[in-house]
């Protein structure tokens, strides 16, 4: 037989020596891919979540406007304060908030 050293690749320590640890991978891809992916999701859940309140059609009632004066004058502002109702205030808080319960 024919006995001739053994020859190693290159970059590779021969036997008895210190071998040299692989480099290490950037895991950056992934991770970027990932965080795509989970953006992608959660915007679409938003979507469909705002899709489906959309169609729901649960809208509040219009509110009933008072007809007001477009003067800016001291006198005609008064006189609408003064025609405001302001005592039916709780009774709308409470139905709106007997709406959202």
């Amino acid at each position: 037989m024919n006995q001739q050293p053994q020859q190693t690749p290159m970059g590779s320590a021969p036997m008895g020596g210190m071998m040299r640890e692989p480099q290490k991978k950037s895991s950056v891809g992934p991770i970027i891919g990932i965080v795509l992916v989970i953006l992608i999701i959660v915007l679409g859940g938003l979507y469909f979540w705002g899709k489906r309140l959309a169609d729901n059609g649960d809208t509040l009632p219009p509110l009933e406007e008072e007809p007001l004066s477009t003067s800016d004058e001291v006198s005609d502002i008064e006189a609408d304060l003064d025609a405001t109702d302001l005592e039916s205030l709780d009774a709308d808080a409470a139905a709106i908030e007997a709406e959202l319960q």
